[in-house]
């Protein structure tokens, strides 16, 4: 892991993006972590996306319990809960 301050980040930002490649940076700002910056690609920011997206956590959440309770249902009924939803 690098540190690097908020400073260096606005002189060489490109530099710094692409040493993300290897390590993870911390950003300091007046000695004092303010914000971690990691690598991502496009696979890996759908990754980040769902682990980090609270309201669509909670909408997983919240259908897992229902299947445990009701199970689940067919594609046919499935397909018809879209369309209702899409107006």
């Amino acid at each position: 892991m690098k540190f690097v301050t908020l400073r260096e980040l606005k002189i060489r930002p490109s530099q710094v993006l692409d040493a993300l490649a290897e390590e993870d940076v911390v950003l300091t700002r007046s000695g004092k972590p303010a914000a971690a910056l990691l690598y991502l690609n496009e696979d890996l920011l759908d990754d980040f996306i769902l682990a980090h997206h609270s309201g669509l956590l909670k909408e997983v959440e919240a259908a897992r319990a229902e299947y445990r309770v009701k199970g689940g249902i067919d594609h046919e009924a499935m397909k018809k809960r879209v369309e209702r939803r899409r107006g």
